[in-house]
């Protein structure tokens, strides 16, 4: 029982130790630019909490410094008529924006991945076939030293076949350098021993031809169109909250407390003493006034009260800052316009030089699918007799016909990935869903 669970591991283990076009993409989720996108969208992605009013002050002032008056207040600034309603659309419009800027972002990635795991393949085929013809030109130059006594060889066709020789050795060593450095590439992004990659996953050609017959430049469906509307809508929800703020005719409302301190009432009263003269025999009055604090014993003074400010919106200073929000929405709608115009101009580019090399292809495929029928051989064979060389040249020019169909299939596809960046397939977590032509 404990070896069935070994067993498990080390098959996990030898599968993860091949790059397969699932493990290869799935590395995106990995890549620190794509996490640190992810990571700004989510921290905004709630937006900001519900406020029931703009801002609560509690306010205290001091008179004087005898500590004997103290006066408290709580301010409260409620928010102004649709003002929330603006800020949750803003919110709501800069988490969209945030989240297509996150796509492309992704999208980026993985076209890398796919272009560079394309690259692989394509590599591969290239030099298997300069391979081939190496094989090919050694066969020629094989039969050549065999007639070099006869009067079919020139010295001309001797040096023809080695300076091919050269070339296609020199091909050879570049195209080994070039797996080798893609190779490397596809190291940075995950560890593994063996290349399982095929081009399985791809649509066929047929497929792709429909695809870019249907392909409207016009649609709003591209990401980096899409980003621009969306920063445009933004730019329109900013401008929509301001003005809903500025709005706001109820500035504030309190309610506050004073307490007073050994505060008395006083008064003036007319004080004196009475004296006897005997001589004239009458009552003398020595008066005088006097600051006398008055019966009531109070200490303190209490009071409430309340307080609201009204906001007066003539002659003030905001309607630059309006101006100048106008401004900026005119702008985000001119670049959003522009973006739209230049996508569409790419876009139909591409089209006409993916559609021109898809016809191009079609005639390379028709000829190598000749030769693998064996009908060129026979043609050749008819005509050539039994001239080893005519043959060889036979083999060496389906050979170059392959290869001619091969890069130009590379070019095909790498276009047709190029457009799937542009629509967004490639923003999609599911794998399944990166190559369905729409």
């Amino acid at each position: 029982m404990k070896i069935i669970p070994l067993i498990a591991l080390c098959a996990s283990a030898l599968f993860a130790a091949n790059l397969t076009w699932e493990n290869l993409v799935s590395s995106v989720d990995n890549d620190p630019a794509l996490q640190a996108s992810q990571k700004k969208r989510d921290a905004i992605s709630s937006g900001t909490s519900t406020k029931l009013w703009n801002s609560l002050e509690f306010q205290y002032k001091l008179d004087g410094f005898g500590f004997m008056e103290h006066d408290f207040e709580l301010r409260l600034k409620p928010n102004a008529w649709g003002e929330g309603s603006a800020n949750k659309a803003y919110w709501r419009a800069q988490n969209e924006y945030l989240q297509s800027r996150t796509d492309i972002e992704r999208s980026n990635r993985v076209y890398e991945r796919y272009e560079r795991g394309l690259k692989y393949l394509t590599q591969k085929k290239i030099l298997k076939l300069h391979q081939d013809m190496a094989e090919v030109n050694s066969d020629r130059l094989e039969v050549l030293h065999l007639k070099s006594g006869s009067d079919a060889f020139t010295p001309e066709m001797l040096i023809n076949a080695l300076e091919e020789e050269s070339r296609l050795h020199a091909e050879i060593i570049s195209d080994s350098n070039s797996l080798q450095d893609v190779e490397e590439k596809l190291h940075m992004w995950l560890d593994f021993d063996a290349v399982a990659l095929d081009t399985a996953f791809l649509p066929s050609i047929d497929d792709i031809e429909a695809f870019l017959k249907n392909l409207n430049p016009e649609s709003d469906n591209y990401k980096a169109v899409e980003v621009a509307k969306q920063k445009w809508e933004v730019t329109e929800k900013r401008y929509d909250q301001e003005m809903s703020s500025s709005n706001r005719i109820l500035s504030s409302i309190g309610i506050g407390y004073k307490h007073v301190f050994g505060s008395y009432e006083y008064d003036s009263v007319k004080t004196g003493t009475y004296t006897y003269d005997v001589v004239n025999n009458v009552a003398v009055a020595d008066k005088e006034w006097k600051v006398a604090r008055k019966p009531d014993d109070r200490r303190t003074i209490d009071k409430f009260y309340a307080s609201v400010s009204l906001r007066l919106p003539f002659f003030g200073t905001d309607g630059g800052d309006e101006i100048k929000r106008q401004i900026d929405v005119l702008d985000a709608e001119n670049d959003y316009l522009n973006e739209k115009r230049s996508v569409a101009q790419k876009i139909s580019r591409a089209r006409e030089e993916m559609l021109s090399l898809i016809a191009q292809r079609k005639v390379q495929q028709s000829f190598v699918e000749r030769v693998n029928a064996g009908e060129l051989f026979k043609e050749f064979a008819s005509r050539a007799g039994s001239d080893p060389l005519m043959l060889l040249r036979a083999k060496q020019v389906s050979l170059e016909s392959e290869l001619r169909a091969v890069k130009i299939e590379y070019d095909i596809y790498l276009g047709f990935l190029a457009l799937l960046e542009f629509t967004g397939n490639f923003a999609n977590p599911d794998m399944s869903k990166h190559f369905e032509v729409r």
